[in-house]
């Protein structure tokens, strides 16, 4: 039986489970980590993936003391990550596939995500995956945090589905657990242990998978 039956719609982190971006995320944090003359704590780190880029920069700043401002840290991470997105960082192995068995079955895909739009935007548009959303949803825009049930929440609205008949996919155990705390069924999409342990990531969800090609159902 195909484990979708019923749903009304599709909550999808991006960086991590869309796109394999996490390697350019972390090259970004070891050149702020070596600017701040400091070695982040897995605490630390939690804290600054979950925070928007805008709030991250702001932290940056003021804990560490880099740049002149909180606008001068988030150009340089412009200056280091937003040509990645647009020239280098490629989907994930089965994304569009579960993206287009989505759209064949008129199931509404969201974007859930605390990276810019700008960079989103780039990266889903190379890869050839926005066709297929319906709304990319940013901490930045709706100043919240995926820590916080109003993103997920935003996200329902906009598709028009319910906890009960939404699924959510992301590599990050913080967010699982808030999808799950919210009765929203929640795939851990497992890429890399920055981002949760495996055994940490499937503790926290309804199931776990290496690749999202394991959950298109075989025709």
């Amino acid at each position: 039986m195909d484990i979708f039956t019923g749903t009304r719609g599709f909550i999808f982190d991006c960086d991590g489970t869309l796109l394999d971006s996490i390697p350019a995320w972390n090259a970004c944090e070891a050149e702020l980590e070596r600017l701040a003359g400091a070695t982040f704590t897995e605490d630390q780190l939690e804290e600054l993936r979950a925070a928007s880029i805008t709030e991250a920069a702001r932290i940056f700043h003021e804990r560490y003391g880099i740049g002149r401002s909180a606008e001068d840290v988030l150009r340089m991470e412009d200056e280091m990550l937003l040509d990645l997105y647009r020239t280098e960082v490629g989907a994930k192995p089965g994304a569009r596939d579960l993206l287009a068995y989505a759209g064949e079955r008129s199931i509404p895909c969201t974007v859930v995500t605390s990276s810019p739009l700008r960079y989103v935007r780039a990266g889903l548009q190379r890869n050839g995956l926005t066709a297929y959303l319906r709304e990319i949803c940013t901490t930045d825009e709706l100043n919240t945090s995926k820590q916080e049930p109003g993103i997920y929440e935003h996200a329902m609205a906009t598709m028009g589905s319910t906890p009960e008949t939404t699924w959510g996919f992301d590599d990050a155990v913080y967010a699982i657990r808030v999808m799950e705390s919210m009765g929203i069924r929640a795939i851990g999409a497992y890429d890399c242990n920055e981002t949760g342990a495996y055994e940490n990531l499937a503790a926290a969800a309804t199931m776990i998978v290496r690749s999202l090609s394991e959950l298109v159902p075989a025709e």
